[in-house]
């Protein structure tokens, strides 16, 4: 879908101007084989152009899958982020920069995850790339360490995290509508901070990991693909459908999870999942916070190991990315069986090979969570 490039137009034309000489005879012996008129030449010419893919650069995982997905074969789609890097610490290259610039679409999470989208933009400005925010318009939640957040007064969970009132995802404008959890279930706000070490309070951007989020992200992707390529827009918005249907099925295996669990916290290496703490009731204690790159104080790893035992999880989950000299040093202290958990932000050698999606790696943690919270 990109514009031709100014080098292409006086390639074009040095051609045209070397062949002219020979344009009747050219013009003839194609016509004795060939009975298309000039005027069917060029509609075929001008419909094989239409389907020249648009060119899509991610920064995630779920911004990849989605655009792949919704756009089908009218897409050419690359997450920017190597197999297994942590997309919480990676700046791009020199020649990513430029990629991203010949690019029709760069499609980001936004909320702060990706430290480099200034010196993107910086980089990209006058060019012909459309920056499209996939967390653009999605109603965010502050960041929620656990332990000190959640846990602070007497270490435990006096609260119902039920999904009986109002649980209702029909579709994904409906979110910012629907009540999984009341008032009185989810005002952790009310009774925290949730502020990072300078006071500050911090937004969590780890949106895709709750699926009626995610699927306002799917949306917002459609829109983008249908803005640059709007003769598509139909195929674009049933293939968005289906997604949201499976997203909307995920939701309902999440809502079933929170309502039949009988411990309804996990200890994990970092703390990108409070999405689930706020729409189905699953606590977390992120080992490292909200960044895998932060190291835990010792008084921080103290206070898990001590919790872990006063309420006895017996699980620690590792993340598919995630350094685990830390989280390993708490499961053997404590004595605790090791679960996967995957955070969906990156790929690693093994999800490639076997050809994961958003959906299968989803229902993996869902087993992972199954395993620790029943």
């Amino acid at each position: 879908m990109k514009k031709t490039s100014l080098s292409m137009i006086v390639l074009s034309a040095v051609l045209l101007a070397a062949c002219g000489s020979n344009e009747d005879t050219t013009n003839n012996e194609g016509n004795a084989g060939n009975n298309t008129t000039p005027d069917e030449q060029n509609n075929e010419a001008e419909a094989a152009g239409d389907q020249e893919p648009v060119v899509v650069k991610t920064t995630l995982f779920p911004l990849q899958y989605f655009a792949e997905e919704i756009g089908g074969d009218h897409v050419e789609v690359e997450n920017i982020v190597p197999v297994g890097v942590d997309a919480h610490t990676f700046d791009p290259s020199s020649s990513q920069m430029i990629e991203i610039a010949e690019a029709d679409l760069f499609i980001y999470n936004g909320a702060g995850f990706e430290g480099f989208t200034e010196s993107v933009q910086e980089a990209v400005s006058g060019q012909d790339v459309d920056m499209v925010t996939a967390s653009e318009g999605i109603e965010l939640i502050s960041y929620s360490h656990g332990i000190e957040d959640d846990h602070g007064d007497d270490n435990n969970h006096d609260d119902d995290h039920g999904h009986d009132d109002n649980d209702n995802h029909n579709d994904a404008n409906d979110h910012d509508n629907n009540n999984h959890n009341d008032e009185e279930d989810h005002d952790h706000d009310d009774n925290n901070s949730n502020n990072d070490e300078h006071g500050h309070a911090e937004e969590d951007a780890h949106v895709w990991l709750d699926p009626m989020r995610a699927a306002e992200q799917a949306e917002n992707i459609k829109n983008a693909l249908s803005e640059v390529n709007p003769d598509e827009a139909d195929t674009f918005e049933e293939n968005y459908e289906e997604v949201l249907t499976q997203l909307e099925e995920l939701d309902e295996q999440f809502t079933e999870l929170s309502e039949n669990m009988s411990n309804d916290t996990i200890v994990v290496s970092h703390a990108g999942y409070g999405y689930w703490e706020e729409e189905y009731g699953v606590h977390q204690l992120g080992i490292a916070g909200l960044s895998p790159s932060n190291e835990p104080s010792i008084q921080q790893l103290e206070e898990t190991m001590a919790f872990m035992d006063e309420n006895d999880i017996n699980y620690v989950m590792f993340e598919q990315n995630i350094p685990e000299n830390i989280t390993e040093t708490v499961r053997e202290e404590v004595g605790a069986e090791a679960l996967e958990l995957h955070n969906l932000e990156v790929l690693v050698e093994e999800d490639v090979e076997n050809e994961e999606t958003y959906f299968s790696l989803m229902e993996q943690n869902l087993e992972s969570l199954n395993t620790a919270l029943r």
